[in-house]
């Protein structure tokens, strides 16, 4: 087992969801006096999410290309692309709008709010996005390895071979009892 999961994709993803939620609350809480000191917190955490998205982009596309992608999945999927580069360039925009609001001293009076607007549109973008991710990878079994056996052979690739049943060790091989 490797330093990188394979598949890459899955494990990448979680982390602008769950950066930029995190984000959205910490920056709904520095408006309260006593926790403007979430505001710091919060911006680098917008950052993190704008980067992870990038990655969770650039990932999807390079599963895409190895998936095996049954026809009812093909208009979801591409609905689920078009959002998730909509999303990476929403959380991108995002937080150059907060780094450039924070350098320039002007997140004051209703300007945090405003963006506080922009950033919860964004993270529901990003959390929608996952929701369809979540379609075709629980109701349509894409990406797992019962529908990468079933379907017919990509250009290049073979289906996986049949697991053993977990009873069953092999030829020549006896269980003690």
């Amino acid at each position: 087992m490797g330093f990188i999961p394979d598949p890459l994709h899955p494990a990448i993803i979680h982390f602008p969801i769950a950066l930029s939620l995190v984000a959205l609350l910490f920056e709904f809480l520095a408006r309260h006096p006593r926790a403007r000191a979430l505001e710091t917190s919060a911006g680098l955490l917008m950052v993190l999410a704008a980067l992870g998205s990038v990655a969770a982009v650039l990932s999807g596309q390079a599963a895409r290309d190895q998936a095996v992608v049954p026809p009812a999945v093909g208009p979801l999927i591409e609905r689920h692309e078009e959002l998730g580069e909509l999303a990476m360039w929403l959380l991108l925009a995002v937080a150059a709008v907060r780094l450039v609001l924070a350098w320039r001293g002007w997140f004051k009076g209703i300007v945090p709010w405003a963006y506080l607007a922009l950033a919860a549109v964004a993270a529901g973008v990003v959390g929608y996005n996952g929701y369809l991710g979540g379609k075709m990878v629980f109701d349509h079994g894409l990406g797992t390895a019962p529908v990468q056996r079933q379907a017919p052979a990509k250009a290049g690739l073979r289906p996986a071979p049949p697991e053993m049943p977990p009873d069953s060790q092999g030829p020549g091989v006896s269980r003690a009892g």
